[in-house]
């Protein structure tokens, strides 16, 4: 009887035990942008612990309702497109987004209305071989609120390369970039007048000799914010931006600064649907992390070139 008694003991202690330190320890977050406190002037860390961990994330949009927000980060099968949603006054665990796959899911974005998310994949396109190149995918948004079947984006996805971060203004406009076979990117955008929807490819000053990638477009078109590793950044890659001039084109791009940028590598700048916060990601930390910063510090930008 004794023993019996110190066995039932031993495994009551075992049971309490999981209990208590095998669950997950997710602190419960309510309010806008996953009941975070706002970043000033100076970029920081977006959701310690949360969404940006030591699991690598990056790239971040919120939907136009601040309810869910979407971001790449590393699945069972590697990069994927995750999800933290909104509910019922809660901000819940992050999980796969109904539309990521298999295969590798990166760069989610939401259009300015709301009604589209397009992300870059390899996923094969249904009737033909496998391919090892990302293209532009895309869902819609249902009437039940939920997102469609991903369908494959004809235009401007090309065979053969890698086609990152597409990004739209609300007139329609298309940045993106594509990824040479040296391996270095140059930026392209779709204007939406255009008859024929030809991409063009920017000239200098916007593209360069080196690495050009991850556009980001101001939903009205003013301004364009992109990652570079010419020579004249702090680091591995740079934000660097460009504002439209009054003639409509493009001004020559400058580096963001020590404040934004880091020795390591920063990428994927997009601004939140409210326009309130510059989203960006970077290596800084050791892996990749999402930061934000206050979108006033554009403003700044600006009215420092002018």
């Amino acid at each position: 009887m004794y023993q019996l008694h110190n066995v039932i003991f031993i495994l009551f202690s075992v049971i309490m035990f999981i209990s208590c330190h095998g669950q997950k320890n997710t602190p419960k977050l309510s309010g806008p942008y996953l009941g975070q406190k706002p970043p000033g002037m100076t970029p920081e860390l977006f959701a310690p612990g949360i969404l940006s961990t030591e699991a690598n994330e990056f790239n971040a949009t919120f939907t136009l309702s601040g309810d869910a927000v979407y971001f790449t980060g590393r699945g069972k099968d590697g990069q994927d497109i995750m999800v933290i949603e909104y509910k019922e006054g809660i901000w819940q665990d992050r999980k796969l987004a109904s539309f990521s796959s298999p295969f590798r899911d990166v760069d989610p974005f939401i259009t300015p209305d709301g009604k589209k998310l397009f992300f870059s994949s390899n996923r094969p396109i249904e009737g033909e071989e496998e391919v090892e190149d990302c293209d532009f995918w895309y869902v819609v948004k249902l009437p039940s609120g939920k997102w469609s079947e991903a369908k494959h984006l004809d235009n401007p996805s090309t065979k053969g390369k890698h086609d990152f971060y597409y990004v739209s203004t609300k007139d329609g406009d298309v940045y993106f970039s594509i990824f040479n076979d040296d391996g270095t990117g140059d930026l392209y955008y779709i204007l939406s007048t255009s008859k024929d929807q030809a991409s063009i490819k920017f000239n200098y000053p916007i593209n360069t000799k080196y690495n050009e990638h991850d556009p980001f477009v101001s939903p009205d078109g003013s301004y364009l914010i992109f990652s570079s590793n010419r020579p004249d950044g702090y680091g591995s890659n740079d934000l660097y931006i460009s504002f439209r001039n009054k003639e409509g084109t493009w001004n020559a791009p400058v580096n963001m600064g020590e404040d934004i940028n880091s020795e390591d590598y920063d990428y994927c700048p997009i601004l939140s649907p409210d326009g309130k916060y510059l989203f960006f990601s970077s290596s800084r930390s050791g892996n990749g992390d999402i930061y934000w910063v206050d979108a006033k510090i554009l403003d700044e930008f600006k009215l420092s070139l002018e």
